[in-house]
C-alpha cells in the first residue's frame, strides 16, 4: 500500500514538472528589460504575423483588426507598465480619475464602449455615425484621435500595432511601451511629478489637452503651466472654456481664480489678453460657439463679469461689459442675461447695467 502511494506521489510530481515545463515554453522569457510576461507567445506571434497582412495593399483585406489586437496589446503594455514602476490603481479610483479628468460619458456619440472592458474616446468624429467610428476604430491615433481606457487593466493607450513595441528575437519576444503612454498613466493614475516633468519637456500637447481639450481644471498647478504657455496663443479661449461632447459649453471659472491669485502685473497681463479675447468673439461671426449664442452669451457675461472683479480689486477700472454693451445687438446679450436671471450671481446686473453703457470706449469696437 505504502509503495503504491509513493509511485503515486512520483508520477503526479513529474506529471506537475512536465506542465510547468510546456508552460514556460509559452511564456515570454526574459530579456534586456527582465520582464517576466504571463502571455503566450505564439498568440502574440500569430498576431504580429496577421497585423503584418495590414502593411501590404495586396494582403491587406486578409485581416480585420478587432478587440483581440487590444486586448494583447493592453496586457502587453499593462506588464511594461509595472515593470516600470506602474502602481495599477483599483477600479474605482480608475474610473473616478477618467471621469473627472476626461469627462467620459457613454450616452454621447464621441465616447463609446468595447463590450464591458474598454472605454473609448473618438477624437475624431469625421461623419459622426456610429458605423464610420466602428469601421475606423483601430486607425491611426493621428487620424483618429482615438483613446482606450482598458477596465481590467486600468490604464489607457491609443492604438498600437504589436511590431512598434514586441521586438522579436528568435524564441525571445521583448516588449518595449513608448515612454509617452508611461508617463501619461504615471501622471493621471499615480501622480508621478518625475513624469509631469517628463510630459512637458517631451510631450506638452497631452498635458495641453487635458485642458483645452477636455475641460480639465481642477489641478493648479497644470492649469496655470498651460495658461502661461497659451498666453500668446490663438488657442486661448480653449482654457476659458470648453465644448462638451453633447454641446454644452462649459466656463473654466477655475482659471479666473488663477489668474486673481497672481501679482498685479501678471494680472494685467492677463485682463489684457481676456480684453483682447472679448473684442474678438463678439465681433466673429465665425466663433465657435457662435451656433449656441445663448452659451456664447453666457461664457463673454461670466468672463466679462470676473474679470472687472479682479480689476477692481488691483485698482484698474477694465471695463469689459462696455464692450459687450457697445456693439450693435449688445441688446440681445442683455435678453439672455435677463432670460437666465444674470446666471444667479447676485450683482451682476449692477455691473452690467453700470458698465455697459456710457463707459471707456474700446478701441476696434468701432
Amino acid at each position: 500500500m505504502k509503495n503504491r502511494i509513493f509511485q503515486l506521489l512520483v508520477l503526479t510530481t513529474f506529471f506537475i514538472q512536465c506542465q510547468n515545463k510546456k508552460e514556460q515554453e509559452n511564456i515570454i522569457k526574459p530579456t534586456n528589460t527582465s520582464m517576466q510576461q504571463n502571455i503566450n507567445n505564439g498568440q502574440i506571434k500569430e498576431i504580429l504575423d496577421k497585423q503584418s497582412y495590414l502593411e501590404n495593399e495586396e494582403t491587406e483585406d486578409k485581416y480585420n483588426l478587432s478587440k483581440i489586437d487590444i486586448d494583447i496589446l493592453s496586457d502587453l503594455i499593462s506588464k511594461d507598465l509595472k515593470n516600470k514602476g506602474y502602481k495599477e490603481p483599483s477600479s474605482e479610483v480608475f474610473l473616478q480619475k477618467i471621469n473627472s479628468i476626461f469627462n467620459l460619458d457613454t450616452k454621447c456619440n464621441q465616447h463609446g464602449q468595447i463590450d464591458t472592458r474598454y472605454l473609448v474616446y473618438h477624437g475624431n468624429l469625421m461623419d459622426g455615425t456610429q458605423n464610420t467610428l466602428k469601421d475606423n476604430l483601430f486607425e491611426p491615433y493621428i487620424e483618429t484621435g482615438n483613446i482606450f481606457f482598458d477596465q481590467k487593466n486600468t490604464l489607457f493607450t491609443n492604438f498600437i500595432l504589436l511590431k512598434n513595441i514586441v521586438k522579436v528575437n528568435g524564441q525571445n519576444l521583448s516588449v518595449h511601451v513608448p515612454q509617452n503612454i508611461v508617463a501619461q498613466n504615471k501622471y493621471i493614475f499615480n501622480d508621478s511629478k518625475a513624469d509631469y516633468a517628463w510630459l512637458k519637456a517631451n510631450d506638452s500637447t497631452f498635458l495641453e489637452s487635458l485642458v483645452k481639450t477636455f475641460g480639465y481644471t481642477k489641478n493648479k498647478e497644470l492649469s496655470i503651466y498651460v495658461l502661461e504657455k497659451n498666453s500668446d496663443s490663438d488657442e486661448f479661449g480653449k482654457i476659458l472654456w470648453n465644448k462638451r461632447c453633447n454641446g454644452e459649453i462649459k466656463f473654466n471659472k477655475d482659471i479666473i481664480d488663477i489668474i486673481a491669485e497672481f501679482p498685479k502685473d501678471k494680472q494685467t497681463k492677463y485682463l489684457n489678453i481676456i480684453s483682447d479675447y472679448i473684442v474678438k468673439e463678439v465681433k466673429n461671426n465665425n466663433a465657435i460657439f457662435n451656433d449656441n449664442f445663448s452659451k456664447k452669451a453666457e461664457v463673454l457675461g461670466k468672463l466679462a463679469y470676473y474679470s472687472e472683479k479682479i480689476g477692481e480689486k488691483i485698482d484698474m477700472q477694465y471695463q469689459f461689459f462696455s464692450i459687450i454693451g457697445s456693439v450693435e445687438g449688445g441688446e440681445a446679450y442683455e435678453k439672455e442675461f435677463s432670460k437666465n436671471n444674470y446666471y444667479n450671481i447676485s450683482d451682476f446686473k449692477k455691473a452690467w447695467d453700470e458698465t455697459r453703457t456710457g463707459g471707456i470706449g474700446y478701441p476696434g469696437m468701432e
